[in-house]
């Protein structure tokens, strides 16, 4: 995933890559609609860390008093999925086959 953004990255530095505002439209299955109307499917979409839920899972080590030191595993959901009526900043691909859904903004005025 990391080694796609960076190409992406390294697309719209080459190739003068257009940026573009969007607002989701649904948020399962994930469409976002331009503002000139186009409207993408998930099928069209990569998504950042910044944009997406994941789960993590991992060990903690943990102290008390009453029992000392324990280590314990952990499962919890990072991130946060986009929701109807978010704008989102993306970057569009040559060719214009995918777009980079980087985060989310604020429309003011």
């Amino acid at each position: 995933m990391l080694e796609i953004i960076k190409q992406l990255a390294v697309d719209a530095m080459d190739t003068g890559a257009d940026f573009c505002i969007g607002t989701v439209v649904a948020a399962e299955p994930l469409r976002i609609r331009l503002e000139q109307g186009l409207e993408l499917t998930e099928s069209f979409l990569i998504l950042t860390e910044a944009v997406s839920e994941w789960e993590e899972t991992g060990t903690i080590r943990i102290w008390t008093d009453r029992e000392g030191d324990k280590w314990s595993s952990y499962r919890m959901k990072r991130g946060r999925k986009l929701q109807a009526g978010e704008a989102v900043a993306l970057i569009k691909a040559a060719g214009g086959q995918q777009y980079l859904v980087l985060c989310r903004v604020r429309k003011e005025g």
